[in-house]
């Protein structure tokens, strides 16, 4: 892992869930749910995946954003969050509160919980220089090959979204310097740290396993 990797690392903080925090020159939260005490207020730009109340939470996103903060959200969360101040589709870029973000699909391929049709998304974001990718709620897709990025957020927890087994599919084809895993360790969801230490175990690139800030 090369130094401005690690770096990068040392600046997102897992909150839980699939719920992130990304400080650098912009502070970036992406589906924030549950936030800690002490967190929020400073989001410059908050993402949201999709419409599942896990991932879109108007009451933590309202909490997370800074005064001037922006939300982006999929275009299928208008229902549940309509106040966006943009929508996107899957394979768009996008530039919003001074950021670059590529918005990707996100979608299951052996499972019911999230068809392509629906339109969820998961985000590339340009941290400073560094391509972090959250993937959202999916499985491993042909289309990952095609995704570039140096940090890769993946779901490890099966059942809604990817096992570990197939999160490693998704590392291969996707091919980052360091993934992490996440969508484990929350009570009211499935997942457990058995899961991303398999994970962490058998993928083929660094992995490393945040303890959530809670």
């Amino acid at each position: 892992m090369d130094e401005k990797i690690r770096s990068t690392i040392d600046r997102i903080l897992w909150l839980g869930h699939a719920s992130f925090k990304l400080k650098g020159s912009k502070t970036i939260y992406i589906d924030p749910w549950k936030l800690p005490a002490g967190e929020g207020g400073d989001g410059d730009l908050v993402l949201v995946t999709h419409d599942h109340y896990d991932h879109c939470s108007p009451t933590d996103i309202k909490r997370a954003l800074a005064p001037e903060g922006k939300v982006m959200a999929a275009e299928c969360c208008r229902g549940s969050y309509p106040t966006a101040d943009k929508y996107t589709l899957a394979w768009m870029k996008q530039h919003i509160a001074g950021i670059n973000v590529y918005a990707t699909a996100a979608y299951n391929i052996n499972k019911r919980f999230h068809a392509k049709e629906l339109g969820h998304v998961g985000y590339v974001v340009d941290l400073d220089g560094v391509k972090v990718y959250h993937a959202g709620d999916c499985d491993a897709f042909p289309h990952m090959r095609d995704i570039t990025c140096d940090i890769a957020l993946l779901p490890v927890s099966g059942t809604y979204v990817m096992d570990p087994l197939e999160a490693v599919d998704a590392c291969n084809l996707l091919q980052p310097q360091v993934a992490i895993p996440m969508h484990w360790g929350d009570p009211d969801v499935v997942g457990t740290r058995e899961d991303a230490e398999k994970f962490a175990e058998l993928a083929p690139c660094e992995v490393v396993v945040l303890d959530a800030v809670r």
